[in-house]
């Protein structure tokens, strides 16, 4: 048989044996321990008789595997408790139990590793603060007036009229100041930052007026933050 593997490819004694099971085509539940003891030390041979160096735990594997021999070649049967290590083979049971076990431990490997190439395709971040690369303030500087409100107000009806449809019905309704600044505050409970254009849901004359003295008065009473990021642009609503 020739080898064509250096003995390097092999991490340890049990993976050059898995490899023999697997060359010879055996079942690893129904090895033949003969062979592949003799395949073992054939393999050890060559690779000396071709001045390789070859790992000491090899070599030790190579003394347990021809003590094994040899008691199977007398039939002794006995097995005598012995210090064990990690390469003693004690009989044919125990040589199969270590190839098995290894050849589980070795699939296990291998699927983590392709688990771990995986993983290595995603970069996640931990979260982290943006307020470094904030470049405006989109703070209450004092600069928003009364004038501003008033004046975003009467843009926000104008578009309402051009809205408005040739024959409507209206229904009367009460609603105080006072239901309307209650109403609001729920709501900007909620939703934090509200746009002051959506405060007016309905676009009754009464609604609108109420809702706007309602903002005028709890700004009046600094309820409110008012923000505009630039002259004209809409105006934005917080809860102070």
């Amino acid at each position: 048989m020739d080898y064509l593997i250096d003995i390097n490819n092999f991490h340890g004694p049990l993976d050059l044996l898995l490899h023999l099971v697997k060359s010879t085509e055996m079942d690893i539940y129904e090895i033949n321990t003969s062979v592949i003891i003799e395949e073992y030390l054939n393999y050890i041979n060559k690779m000396q008789d071709l001045n390789i160096d070859v790992a000491s735990e090899f070599l030790v594997m190579a003394s347990s595997l021809v003590h094994l021999k040899s008691k199977m070649l007398i039939g002794e049967t006995d097995e005598k408790k012995e210090e064990e290590n990690e390469f003693e083979i004690t009989s044919e049971e125990d040589l199969k139990n270590k190839i098995i076990e290894y050849e589980k431990y070795k699939t296990i490997t291998e699927t983590f590793k392709e688990l771990e190439e995986k993983r290595s395709e995603f970069y996640t971040k931990s979260p982290s603060s943006l307020k470094e690369y904030q470049e405006i303030d989109f703070s209450n500087d004092g600069s928003i007036t009364l004038d501003d409100l008033i004046k975003a107000f009467l843009d926000y009806q104008e578009r309402i009229n051009l809205k408005k449809p040739l024959h409507t019905k209206i229904t009367k309704k009460e609603l105080s100041v006072e239901e309307r600044m209650v109403s609001i505050k729920e709501r900007l409970t909620q939703e934090k930052r509200v746009d002051f254009f959506d405060l007016f849901e309905e676009k009754t004359k009464e609604y609108l007026i109420v809702t706007f003295l309602a903002v005028l008065e709890m700004n009046k009473n600094d309820e409110l933050y008012l923000t505009q990021e630039r002259n004209f642009d809409r105006i934005f609503i917080e809860s102070r």
